[in-house]
């Protein structure tokens, strides 16, 4: 497993000339206190050292560079792990040891992550019962939060307290926007869709989201409008969107956030991603002034633009700095953290846009745009 561990001493010592300091921990000063103890923030995403994980995790060290390394009285090492590759089907195997190392941390108090909902069945009632923050940059799983299936959400909290927090709405909110995507690729209010689905309890759900959206559902493909991928394995998606836009060429194919995540855009034969219409759970680059200055920051201090989902890895890091600032000189204590990260109910203002968190830890209002590519560039549908 990929395991990058960023102090909160390097990630200053770039900055030592403007920050005015050493690279020591117990030289770390913020607001005329010294910092002497440190937390660990942990970081689980798929495939860190690329694409949009890559753009997820550098984001989460800018806003930790932000802070200067600290919160409140703590410094504040951050710790990225590999997921496993999206659709795999083995990203809780394949993670499952640097997990359990996680929780064994003494110094752990919050784990950003997982992204995929295969690896969350798992990691989300073992960081339950340990007591530990989660803040899901992903995982649209409906049943983490609300009750999509026998037992939910209670099963996935053992401990009876609610530890996880979303960042992105969950796929009851995406089908709505996979429904909103459809429309306007074919241009018909209630677009007929039908589905081409994984096995598995994720895009069941999915499916049955879209039905509860009021979508039409159809088996034949004379008759459907639009297409619709259930599922998040990017190879199989890729076979189904290109033998679609093959036989269906006149036929948008909408693709679910996990694998617009994936890139599977750049993995699409050509007239598949003509076809191609892609759901996500990031913001429009640019869309708004304070993503403009985000993404203006991460310019600078990475020399690259950041992708769509950057500015997701930003606000779950800031949210995280937030509620250890919050907790006090007693954010050492793992649940005056995961208290402080919920009493926040006020709207808050990020640069995902303004959220309010709900008491089993769901946002509202829940966004997702859409986009087809269009001369290498992301034309928007859905904002």
């Amino acid at each position: 497993m990929r395991r990058a561990v960023a102090t909160a001493a390097a990630l200053l010592a770039a900055a030592g000339a403007v920050a005015g300091c050493g690279t020591e921990l117990a030289e770390i000063n913020r607001g005329g206190k010294v910092i002497g103890s440190t937390l660990n923030v942990y970081s689980l995403l798929p495939e860190a050292g690329t694409g949009a994980g890559r753009d997820m995790v550098d984001a989460q060290k800018l806003a930790l560079y932000d802070a200067r390394g600290t919160a409140g009285e703590f410094a504040i090492n951050f710790i990225s792990l590999d997921e496993g590759a999206p659709g795999g089907r083995d990203g809780a195997r394949e993670s499952a040891l640097d997990l359990r190392e996680a929780i064994a941390d003494p110094q752990v108090i919050a784990m950003i992550g997982p992204a995929g909902s295969d690896t969350a069945r798992a990691a989300v009632p073992l960081l339950n019962a340990a007591g530990i923050l989660e803040v899901l940059p992903g995982a649209g799983y409906p049943g983490f939060t609300d009750a999509a299936g026998p037992g939910e959400p209670e099963r996935w909290q053992p401990s009876g307290r609610v530890t996880l927090a979303r960042v992105t709405g969950d796929d009851v909110d995406q089908a709505k926007a996979i429904v909103r995507a459809a429309a306007a690729a074919s241009g018909r209010d209630a677009p007929r869709l039908l589905v081409e689905q994984e096995p598995g309890p994720d895009a069941d759900a999915l499916v049955e989201a879209l039905r509860a959206a009021g979508a039409e559902l159809v088996g034949a493909p004379g008759r459907a409008d639009a297409f619709v991928y259930a599922g998040d394995d990017p190879e199989n998606a890729v076979a189904v969107a290109d033998d679609l836009a093959r036989e269906h060429p006149r036929s948008p194919v909408v693709l679910p956030d996990a694998l617009t995540r994936a890139g599977i855009a750049e993995r699409l034969g050509a007239a598949a991603r003509r076809s191609a219409v892609l759901v996500s759970a990031a913001p429009e680059p640019g869309s708004t002034p304070q993503l403009r200055r985000f993404e203006a920051a991460f310019r600078e201090r990475f020399g690259r633009d950041p992708g769509p989902y950057a500015a997701i890895g930003y606000e779950a890091m800031r949210s995280v700095l937030a509620a250890i600032v919050a907790a006090g000189d007693r954010a050492g204590r793992r649940q005056l953290v995961i208290d402080a990260y919920f009493d926040a109910a006020e709207r808050r203002d990020t640069v995902l846009g303004s959220y309010v968190l709900g008491p089993r830890g769901q946002i509202a209002p829940a966004r997702f745009t859409a986009f087809r590519v269009r001369g290498g560039r992301a034309e928007y549908l859905v904002r």
